[in-house]
């Protein structure tokens, strides 16, 4: 019996030291890439989601006490990757709420990255709806294919230049349509996220 329980627990202590390897491996990664982005940025734990709430809402655990501010960009990096995550909509003393890209009113300048087109990104209100790039015009169609990624364009002061919001998934001539239809899946699996980098857009990051 004893050596059953002396089983249990050192399966749960080599569990536990897994997970911990794997978040600091995390943490690493994005204490790497945190360095390397232009401006200064703040870490965050996401502690809770409300698809029900405003705007869809993920709740972060750093607020105004943190240097948070309403409209601050939000991103993650995953498996390698930087990816945007949404907006700061809502700030608290010590949590913040972001609004994210699949929210219905959210609405990013963008470009498709090979061809340049301008466009503007769109949530369909669930995470499992791909994003909806509006505003680029039929002639463009050979321009780009699915696999392309769209990025942020920086325009309209939302986001910084040039992070990758997604891939093109598919794209749809419409007969009645002068611009294309395009769906775009999210870099960011938000399923996995937990944690992710504000971006203050008003400090340039002395770290790099």
């Amino acid at each position: 019996y004893r050596s059953g329980e002396k089983l249990k627990d050192y399966e749960y202590l080599q569990r536990s030291n897994t997970e911990i390897r794997k978040e600091n491996e995390r943490l690493r990664e994005q204490l790497g890439f945190s360095k390397n982005i232009q401006y200064k940025n703040i870490a965050a734990q996401i502690i809770g989601r409300d698809p029900d709430s405003l705007y869809s809402g993920i709740t972060i655990n750093k607020g105004a006490r943190s240097g948070i501010k309403n409209g601050m960009p939000v991103v993650a990096i995953q498996n390698g990757n930087i990816g945007v995550v949404g907006k700061i909509v809502t700030v608290g003393l010590g949590t913040s709420l972001i609004m994210p890209v699949y929210d219905l009113q959210c609405n990013i300048s963008a470009r498709v990255q090979t061809s340049r087109d301008l466009g503007i990104i769109k949530g369909q209100g669930f995470l499992e709806k791909p994003l909806s790039l509006g505003y680029i015009r039929k002639t463009s169609s050979m321009e780009f294919q699915e696999g392309d990624i769209v990025v942020t364009s920086g325009e309209n002061g939302n986001y910084t230049r040039n992070i990758p919001i997604g891939r093109i998934s598919k794209i749809s001539v419409l007969d009645y349509d002068a611009n294309l239809e395009i769906e775009v899946e999210p870099i960011i699996d938000f399923s996995r996220l937990e944690t992710v980098l504000i971006i203050d857009k008003d400090t340039v990051n002395v770290e790099k």
